[in-house]
């Protein structure tokens, strides 16, 4: 279905001819957008790019990074589905034997499992509606349409939907309204995929549950609700200790973590295990200038607590260096590698009454995306939209949708008249498959100079600022 969006992308790209067609073709639909563009006006009287701009525009849009784009994305239509654990077995009951009595019922014991869920999640857009007549108009022969975008407006390519072309947005109307959906979707999901809950929609949650809710203590049967501590996660509190300070030492923390999954893994034969540790970029940031002196200085103290370790600057200098570049920590003489995600929630002195202003404190995250034989266990499924083609077929002369990449989205295009607007759906899910192979350490406090700027509109480092839509000038003629 790829091509169906190509497609259509080129009728809106057209001349007028075109436009006219795709209008009239309107006339027949149902829906009802709004009856005049809403959508961002590009040219014209009052467009953001009208006359006198030069070609290149440069962004200043920031955009989202994280752990999406090393989650597989699995289709499915299971909307119920439960995960088996082999959770160990029971200890033996009956008596040994003793003497001849060789046939008598020895002791035996029985296999215990435990079952885990996973629920969808619905996401929605809409973009605004583009009256396909009014959008050609130019303001003169000075009002270009051949801008030239510098950088990028969408953070996570494997994520968006495909067939969107950012350079394009500042000249075609239909591929900037539907990017901006594209962009609103990456942001929620980008959030949701740790901070989703169950059965609440908001600005950061589409209605599943994100991995800080899965990687947890207090794991239960889906079936029974009975307790499963096998399926446990490693859950650690680091209480607002400084991540460079004196308290507690999360060379310590980050190491036993590190220690206490792999030997899962390797106890329970499910290694090699592809591990790797996310957290906010501020806190790698902070976390990565003071690592390596702890790390090469740690259990480096005499019995009077003097450090006799001695490393130079140039040692901390290039280890720092080099963990930032290669986005990775030494944890136990292995390189871990770490995924620098914004979406992670990060508490601040106005959400949190143990900070102080200019300090902040989140999560560090150990997900396990693989176990032996390369076999995902960290993933992302979504319901599989490209089984709905044989449903909908024959009611393709009273509605236009389609789907893209593999059936992970649906797109639709509603009309009125002569104008349209795009709409776009996802139902994905996260799944956790080994929460017992999964960790965290919860509220780890850094301090840094200065903080970064965040992609969410809702984060006070968020920055954005101009304007939508720009007034016309004042003209003057002798009829008024």
């Amino acid at each position: 279905m790829e091509a169906a969006l190509q497609k259509l992308i080129s009728v809106v790209e057209n001349n007028t001819a075109a436009l006219n067609s795709l209008a009239s073709k309107g006339q027949e639909e149902k829906a009802t957008p709004a009856s005049q563009t809403t959508a961002t006006s590009l040219y014209g009287v009052g467009g953001l790019w009208g006359v006198g701009v030069e070609r290149d525009i440069i962004s200043a849009h920031v955009t989202p990074r994280g752990i999406l784009s090393a989650l597989p994305r699995i289709p499915t239509l299971s909307e119920d589905p439960t995960y088996g654990i082999v959770t160990g077995y029971t200890d033996v009951d009956g008596d040994y034997l003793t003497g001849a009595n060789v046939c008598d019922d020895a002791p035996s014991a029985y296999m215990k499992s435990c079952r885990l869920m996973a629920r969808f999640g619905l996401q929605r857009f809409d973009s605004k509606t583009i009256d396909a007549l009014e959008v050609i108009r130019k303001v003169n022969r000075g009002d270009f349409t051949d801008l030239v975008l510098r950088g990028r407006v969408l953070g996570m390519p494997d994520y968006s939907p495909s067939g969107l072309d950012e350079s394009k947005i500042l000249n075609i109307y239909a591929m900037s309204e539907m990017v901006n959906t594209a962009i609103q979707q990456e942001r929620q999901l980008s959030q949701a995929v740790w901070q989703g809950a169950v059965n609440v929609q908001s600005a950061v949650s589409c209605g599943f549950p994100g991995l800080d809710a899965q990687i947890a203590t207090g794991q239960v049967d889906a079936d029974t609700n009975q307790a499963c501590p096998a399926a446990d996660s490693d859950v650690k509190d680091f209480n607002y200790n400084d991540v460079c300070g004196t308290g507690l030492d999360i060379v310590e923390y980050i190491s036993m973590v590190h220690t206490y999954l792999t030997w899962n893994a390797e106890s329970m034969r499910l290694d090699p295990m592809e591990l790797v540790i996310a957290m906010r970029p501020q806190l790698f940031r902070e976390l990565t200038a003071c690592w390596p002196c702890s790390y090469l200085t740690n259990r480096c103290s005499d019995s009077a607590g003097t450090q006799v370790a001695v490393i130079n600057d140039k040692v901390n200098v290039d280890m720092t260096r080099e963990m930032r570049s290669g986005n990775f920590l030494w944890v136990n003489g292995e390189k871990v590698p770490v995924i620098q995600d914004t979406g992670i929630y990060e508490a601040t002195n106005i959400t949190d009454g143990n900070l102080e202003a200019g300090q902040y404190a989140s999560s560090i995250y150990f997900v396990p995306l693989t176990i032996t034989g390369g076999f995902p266990v960290t993933t992302l499924e979504y319901l599989d939209y490209t089984q709905a083609a044989q449903e909908t077929a024959f009611l393709r002369d009273m509605q236009e949708f389609w789907w893209t990449d593999n059936g992970f989205y649906s797109w639709a295009l509603e009309f009125a008249k002569w104008c349209f607007k795009f709409s776009l759906r996802d139902e994905p899910r996260v799944v956790l498959r080994a929460p017992h192979l999964a960790g965290k350490i919860d509220n780890v406090m850094y301090q840094p100079l200065q903080h970064t700027r965040d992609p969410y509109p809702d984060s006070p480092y968020y920055y954005d600022g101009g304007v939508s839509v720009r007034g016309s000038s004042t003209r003057y003629a002798v009829w008024g």
